[in-house]
């Protein structure tokens, strides 16, 4: 009986948002309109498909696991700080955007630049440091699946049911493209995030009433590296990377195209700042207050779902598996739509001109190969999976020192860029191979935030040993002079505006 609960609460789950994409259906008209929604949504839509991104489900069971296993080192409070970041960036970003039809981080960097090979090396750093991370998904999904059937499922069963069930999903997000997926991830936002972080703040006041309390915490899980430890920088690696790699994340930066002008952007950004906030903390205040449980500790990467059947039995257990299910898919879903749109955008487009129509159909083509190929892998028994999602993040990073120095300044150029990247992540594979965590020799730092000071040196002297012509020294002029929004597309940040045709 309890797993027709279980299982009953996915299926209504997955139903109505099967439901919403029905009801909201709308063709997509070109290219713009597949893989950025004809940028068209309100401040609320877009903080929920943020969020929908930048919070996977995993984060429920990896790096809650994670935090039970480490204590306050693996707190991710640098997340919170991201909506600054999109604050800050919404003016310049939808701009360009707007003006110049951009579609994908890599288009905005070719702008930038004038470079080619920068669209492209942007584009397959995206692609490849996604790809993981769509299969991490994708096996977080049966991890649900696994804890829901009580029992009744084996683990590789499980794994592929969810595949089974999110490759199902991805039909709509052929065809709906971006609209589809900012429309589900407001319901599924609401769900994984603010029914979420009720149910986290729920059970850490049920904790307290069993007796819980940080006194019963080891100590080392609540001190930080300090100045006489090996590693003394891996928190503040670990703290200040994520914060660095958040918009560099194509999924993630495709949201600001979205939006409906400058201001939804930037009001999304206000939306996200308190959620952040409520949900980050909630979570890792939680993690904490359950590490000394013993059922906690004898598996911390399924801990919440030990804790919700602890707290509310098979009921409690199915609303905490519909929360994974929900912050899972969303990401997924915008995983695949900006890898997709990514390789027909970015990759093939530049060697191969595509009319509007061809551009839907490579994006659509790459997304069910990407998804077909992504479930195959996830059903296989790849233990150093996680291992490799790690180095994907911190190839990631790499994109960093030219997107934000390229949008925040004049500095730098293509040479710079391209040069700054390739030799970052060459830093980046050879010494995550020796230090998996962090590098002794430069007292914690990880592999990619090294990397990113190699980067970093190289673009900054290419900026200074590399003069610029006159010819770019005005197209940068004309481009950072562009100011405001379209008119055709201003909008107030509330809701969901379609621009007439």
């Amino acid at each position: 009986m309890g797993i027709l609960v279980t299982y009953g609460a996915l299926a209504l789950f997955f139903a109505a948002v099967v439901l919403i994409l029905q009801r909201s259906y709308v063709a997509d008209r070109n290219f713009a309109d597949f893989t950025v929604a004809g940028r068209s949504f309100g401040g609320f839509f877009q903080a929920m498909a943020f969020f929908n991104t930048y919070q996977p489900g995993t984060v429920f069971l990896g790096a809650f696991g994670f935090i039970v296993g480490n204590g306050v080192v693996g707190l991710g409070v640098s997340t919170m700080l991201a909506p600054v970041v999109m604050y800050l960036m919404a003016q310049r970003v939808w701009t360009w955007g707007a003006r110049h039809d951009l579609k994908t981080q890599p288009d905005l960097m070719a702008l930038r630049y004038g470079s080619r090979g920068i669209r492209v090396v942007a584009a397959l750093i995206g692609v490849l440091g996604l790809f993981p991370w769509m299969v991490l998904g994708m096996q977080s999904l049966g991890a649900v699946f696994y804890a829901l059937g009580l029992g009744h499922l084996g683990f590789t069963t499980s794994v592929i049911l969810g595949v089974a069930v999110m490759s199902l999903r991805q039909v709509w997000t052929i065809r709906m493209g971006m609209r589809g997926i900012v429309i589900s991830d407001v319901f599924q936002g609401i769900v994984a995030y603010i029914v979420g972080s009720g149910l986290m703040i729920g059970l850490i006041v049920w904790l307290f009433s069993q007796g819980a309390s940080l006194d019963a915490v080891p100590a080392t899980k609540l001190a930080l590296p300090g100045a006489n430890s090996d590693v003394p920088l891996l928190f503040f690696s670990l703290t200040l990377l994520p914060l660095l790699c958040s918009l560099c994340w194509p999924d993630l930066f495709i949201r600001l195209y979205t939006g409906s002008g400058v201001e939804a952007v930037k009001r999304s950004s206000a939306y996200c700042a308190p959620l952040s906030l409520v949900f980050v903390t909630s979570l890792g205040f939680l993690a904490l207050l359950a590490s000394s449980r013993p059922d906690v500790l004898a598996s911390p990467e399924t801990a919440w779902f030990t804790l919700n059947q602890a707290a509310g039995g098979v009921p409690l257990l199915a609303l905490a598996g519909v929360i994974v299910f929900a912050a899972s898919m969303g990401n997924i879903d915008a995983t695949v739509q900006s890898m997709g749109a990514q390789i027909a955008n970015d990759v093939v487009h530049p060697y191969r001109l595509l009319s509007e129509r061809g551009l839907m159909l490579t994006s659509q083509i790459a997304i069910a190969a990407i998804t077909a190929l992504s479930a195959v892998i996830a059903c296989l028994p790849l233990p150093s999976l996680f291992s490799i999602g790690l180095f994907a993040f911190q190839v990631m990073v790499q994109i960093a020192v030219p997107l934000y120095l390229g949008i925040f300044s004049k500095a730098g150029n293509a040479a710079g860029a391209l040069t700054g990247m390739l030799a970052g992540i060459a830093v980046v594979a050879v010494l995550q191979l020796l230090y998996p965590l962090g590098v002794p020799w430069a007292w914690g730092l990880t592999s990619g935030f090294v990397g990113l000071i190699v980067n970093l040196a190289i673009f900054l002297g290419a900026a200074a040993l590399l003069p610029r012509s006159a010819a770019e020294q005005a197209r940068l002029d004309t481009l950072f002079g562009e100011g405001g929004s379209p008119s055709a597309a201003t909008d107030a940040g509330q809701g969901l505006r379609v621009r007439p045709a």
